[in-house]
């Protein structure tokens, strides 16, 4: 009795279907033990929000974990230095910015140790999102002309913050300044939650910053939003006017999210993790999450279409980051 309820249930067994076994790259066992996921920046700014919710989407799909790491130094060039030295195997990525991947190019110049388009390799881009100008209510201005005057009349003095010298709200704030002509004094801090905390306590006037960062703030009235750097207003903060509507149009400032892997990460692996990628980015869980917080989610960012998007960028904003005057030590 026993043997045949023994065999019996062998039989039921092989009669069930095979558990599905997860994905690995085409002629690969990628990945067979954890990625990492490094961020360029601090924990809470868009960039960290993009790798996280992917990242954990990732580890479900592919059975692996993709932990994430936060290097907030040196706008970014620690963390490509940090991926750069590593095994180009698929078990380290990157997660950058537009300061990170193309305005470090004018930034940092011959100086930069890892370039974006020679140094790495490219898998996506998995979100952009504009960049707003938000004061201190203290500042009493609420127009790109009342600030234009308030700044000028401080004579250099009022201070802005940002998430590092070099970061994106750093030359979003310079190159605004530039051509408003005026001048401020700028403070960097380690990644944009820092640079908050200080805006809202008063201690400095004001920050430029993704609309994803800003907009909750701005809504509860803790700071004012004055001006967003795209061609139509945001539904996250409706009542911000644009840069040509505040009478400043050159002001065009977008942030976006790159996923980068150590040079000479095997194409197939790329190709896999783009691949995975987008298929997360259409799952309401993570693309609901990403377009509320602001954020728009391109299509068809393959590796190439990256690296091409990522050269088309680098030409744009390094002739704007000299011309910013806005300079690193």
């Amino acid at each position: 009795m026993i043997r045949r309820t023994l065999l019996g249930a062998a039989f039921a067994l092989a009669a069930l279907p095979a558990l599905a076994q997860p994905a690995r790259a085409p002629g690969t066992d990628y990945p067979n033990k954890p990625v990492r996921v490094i961020v360029a920046f601090a924990a809470g700014g868009n960039a960290d929000i993009n790798a996280r919710l992917i990242s954990a989407a990732l580890s479900q799909r592919l059975g692996q974990q993709f932990v994430v790491e936060n290097r907030p130094s040196g706008g970014g060039t620690v963390a490509f230095e940090t991926v750069a030295q590593t095994q180009p195997d698929g078990y380290t990525l990157l997660v950058g910015a537009l300061g990170s991947h193309t305005l470090n190019v004018g930034l940092y110049g011959d100086r930069l140790r890892v370039h974006p388009l020679t140094g790495v390799d490219h898998i996506t881009i998995s979100s952009h999102s504009p960049i707003v100008l938000a004061t201190h209510p203290s500042m009493n201005v609420r127009t790109l002309a009342e600030f234009r005057a308030a700044v000028a009349a401080g004579g250099g003095t009022v201070a802005y913050g940002s998430s590092g010298n070099g970061s994106t709200g750093h030359i979003a704030s310079a190159l605004l300044l530039h051509l408003a002509g005026i001048q401020a004094t700028h403070v960097p801090y380690r990644g944009s939650a820092a640079s908050f905390q200080d805006l809202m306590a008063g201690r400095i006037m004001f920050q430029s910053d993704t609309i994803s960062f800003m907009a909750e703030h701005i809504r509860a009235g803790t700071v004012r939003g004055i001006v967003i750097g795209i061609p139509a207003r945001s539904p996250m903060a409706p009542d911000v006017p644009t840069a040509a509507e505040a009478g400043l149009p050159g002001w065009q400032a977008t942030t976006w999210t790159p996923w980068s892997a150590t040079l000479g990460t095997p194409a197939p692996i790329r190709q896999f993790l783009y691949e995975h990628i987008a298929a997360i980015l259409r799952t309401p869980e993570v693309r609901d999450r990403l377009i509320a917080l602001g954020n728009t989610i391109p299509e068809g960012m393959t590796p190439d279409a990256t690296r091409a998007f990522i050269a088309a960028e680098i030409d744009k904003w390094v002739p704007i980051v000299r011309a910013s005057g806005a300079r690193v030590d």
